[in-house]
């Protein structure tokens, strides 16, 4: 079997609403041009230079894995056109329950030579058909004896699969039957780069599954594939979600860095660094992570201290996390592993030694803490590194004394964030019980939660955040390290389904800095960034803690989220692009508008490089999105006041200062007129595009330190801009 070269490929995302999506599409544009991409029809010359009637099927078509798999070959004797010179690949299975992967099979052609969308298209429907053999192994779905379900899709990056449809054929239909299923790239950006096709049974997809041999045929496999349509996303500054509180990550078990270091995590500079092992040296922009989490060693201490201190002199703020009490509160009497011992001396002894680490941070070092979490993966039922189980009944008793006991250390300010499950969804119901007695939820800041349900899980990011701040708090995977732009599109796109799904007001990865040669870091173990880290600071950098998410509506692809400040006007707009071609994406802005935004990119050629301006016309601006790419457009928004009215004009010690009602993020022009009476047209402006970085609401003033009582009659306007 000829050995099979990977390329990078997408990654897949829920294929919600899909067909019906294309459907209406289809409606909409019935004049579309659209191309149809043979993959295989099975001709006895076969594909690659491999012959089928020389028995060379197997170098094009095989068995990715599962033990079902029995055979596949060549079968001159059927064929869905009833073409004598033409054939189908016939698959042979055996759902017998042997073997490591049993009852399924994968079959996929490993010769990389599907490219079926050209640039600038993109594959619309697949296509093939089908027959089984009587006398097949079947299942009864709704009383209906059937074949099982087959189902079709693709692979994706790490080797994983994405199915985009599938079929269910009744055991009493034994001819060809044509497959159609509708393709959407806006749902599944994995259909962006389709380099294979995989055929797939899985037995006991319905219960009770398939059990004994199944013979199937496939032929005339192919995709429809049609030009990308038009891209375009609405912005709309008045369709307010979730504030943001910022994007981080963790220094656990660090001990120090250099300037240089921290400058890159937390501040908004460029600057040059160099390896650990002091090999290399690399330039980088700083990032501006707003957020740190810190790790709170058994006993309340922490060696971290030096970096805290970085940090917050960033601008970030810091907040701390144990992996596990001291021993003596445990079950095991150990750190690693075991449960927390919940009595009344225990809950008091450990919330005071908590708030004296709390206090101990203020008072010796100077770092103000943000929060500290309760407990680190309470759920998380591991023996060999710091960790503690904890129930939602522990967690409920416990918070009072923690409440109280930062109360008495006089650091009350400190927000108690729990539970820190090591899933998004909690499954263990850890928040439930103490955020559901009002007395206890009053004392309770932030609800957060870790996100190990999988790569792509879980699939609902939608929960409940009892009223709180609700925070995504750690997330990585566990593969070999990879700090490729493919990766870094991954995580740019994990970021946004938990701004604009989940809704969450902060989202952080796992470590800074990986212990090991993984993906746990945002840099190498030698500290030289992963891509990834810039596409993060595609969002950290730009937007910062008070802004709030607004509403994106987006027609294409690509994924936009967009962030303003309340009192600025700032306003960031994230644009991810995911394919594997240039897409030309066009924003257009709904009460508001700006003269211009400045895009930064984060691709396989910049590492969050600035670009020049790009001008904003009529509410609308479009920019080319390179492929694989995350773009953050950075402006300053100007909202039209409905109305302006000066009310009050009154001598100060610096001159006549003029007070008038302002919008958020609006500017204005004062104009001037001396020595004349109305009607006038001899207006000057004595001050423009004011205050600097746009209004906040209510009343804004202007001192004219040109006038004097002694002046003579003068006349003021205020408009805007």
């Amino acid at each position: 079997m000829t050995a099979r070269t990977r390329r990078p490929c997408r990654k897949p995302f829920p294929l919600a609403a899909g067909i019906l999506f294309l459907i209406v599409i289809s409606l909409i544009q019935p004049a579309q041009a659209q191309s149809l991409y043979i993959v295989d029809q099975f001709d006895p010359s076969g594909i690659d230079g491999y012959s089928y009637a020389a028995g060379q099927i197997t170098n094009v078509w095989g068995n990715w894995f599962g033990d079902a798999f029995q055979s596949l070959s060549w079968d001159s004797t059927s064929d869905a056109s009833n073409n004598p010179n033409s054939g189908s690949m016939r698959i042979v299975a055996n759902f017998n329950g042997l073997g490591s992967i049993p009852n399924q099979f994968e079959v996929y052609d490993y010769i990389d030579s599907i490219t079926p969308a050209p640039p600038g298209w993109v594959c619309t429907n697949f296509e093939c058909d089908v027959r089984f053999a009587a006398g097949s192994a079947t299942v009864t779905v709704n009383g209906t004896s059937t074949f099982g379900y087959l189902q079709f899709g693709i692979e994706t990056p790490g080797y994983g699969q994405d199915y985009f449809g599938g079929i269910t054929i009744p055991a009493s239909n034994t001819n060809w039957v044509h497959v159609s299923i509708p393709l959407n790239v806006v749902a599944d950006t994995n259909l962006l780069d389709i380099g294979d096709v995989l055929i797939h049974i899985y037995g006991p997809y319905y219960s009770p599954g398939l059990s004994g041999v199944t013979t199937l045929w496939v032929d005339n496999i192919a995709f429809t594939c049609a030009p990308l349509p038009p891209t375009n996303c609405v912005i709309d500054w008045n369709n307010v979600h979730q504030r943001i509180d910022g994007f981080g990550a963790s220094s656990a078990w660090d001990g120090s860095w250099t300037s240089a270091q921290a400058s890159m995590f937390f501040s908004t500079n460029s600057g040059r660094g160099v390896s650990f092992d002091n090999t290399t040296n690399f330039s980088f922009n700083g990032i501006g992570l707003s957020l740190l989490r810190s790790r709170i060693a058994p006993g309340g201490t922490t060696w971290e201290t030096s970096i805290m201190q970085m940090a917050q002199s960033n601008g970030a703020a810091v907040w701390s996390t144990p992996w596990s009490p001291a021993a003596q509160f445990k079950s095991n009497t150990n750190v690693d592993g075991g449960s927390f011992v919940g009595t009344p001396a225990n809950y008091q002894a450990y919330a005071s030694q908590q708030a004296a680490y709390v206090a101990a941070m203020k008072n010796q070092y100077g770092i103000n803490l943000y929060a500290i979490s309760v407990q680190n993966e309470p759920d998380a039922d591991v023996t060999n590194y710091e960790s503690c189980n904890w129930t939602s009944q522990q967690i409920h008793d416990f918070v009072p004394y923690l409440y109280n006991a930062l109360a008495a250390s006089n650091v009350a300010s400190t927000r108690i964030m729990l539970p820190e499950s090591q899933n998004w969804q909690d499954y263990s119901n850890l928040a439930v019980t103490p955020m559901t007695d009002p007395n206890v939820a009053a004392q309770v800041g932030i609800i957060a939660d870790h996100n190990y349900d999988g790569s792509y899980g879980p699939a609902n990011l939608t929960k409940t955040n009892y009223g709180k701040a609700l925070w995504e708090t750690e997330v990585s995977t566990f593969d070999p390290f990879d700090g490729s732009i493919s990766n870094a599109v991954y995580w740019a796109q994990r970021i946004h389904l938990f701004m604009t799904q989940a809704q969450a007001n902060a989202w952080n990865y796992w470590w800074l800095v990986p212990a090991g040669s993984d993906n746990e870091g945002l840099t190498d173990t030698n500290g030289i960034p992963a891509l990834r880290m810039y596409a993060l600071g595609n969002f950290s950098r730009f937007v910062r803690p008070g802004f709030y998410c607004v509403g994106v509506s987006n027609n294409s692809f690509t994924s936009v989220s967009a962030y303003r400040s309340t009192n600025s006007g700032s306003f960031a707009i994230v644009a991810i692009n995911p394919g594997p071609d240039m897409a030309i994406q066009t924003f257009d802005l709904t009460n508001f508008t700006a003269t211009s935004v400045t895009p930064w990119i984060t691709s396989s050629n910049y590492s969050l490089g600035s670009q020049p301006p790009l001008g904003v016309a009529n509410i609308t601006f479009s920019y080319p999105l390179p492929a694989m790419s995350v773009v953050t457009f950075v402006g300053q928004g100007y909202v039209a006041p409905s109305s302006i009215a000066i009310s009050n004009a009154a001598f100060g010690s610096s001159g006549l200062v003029l007070t008038w009602n302002s919008s958020a993020g609006s500017s204005y022009s004062v104009l001037k007129a001396n020595g004349a009476a109305p009607p006038i047209s001899n207006w000057t402006a004595i001050v423009t595009s004011y205050p600097p970085g746009g209004a906040g609401n209510g009343w804004l003033s202007y001192t004219d330190t040109t006038v004097t009582t002694a002046g003579g009659p003068g006349f003021y306007r205020v408009r805007s801009p």
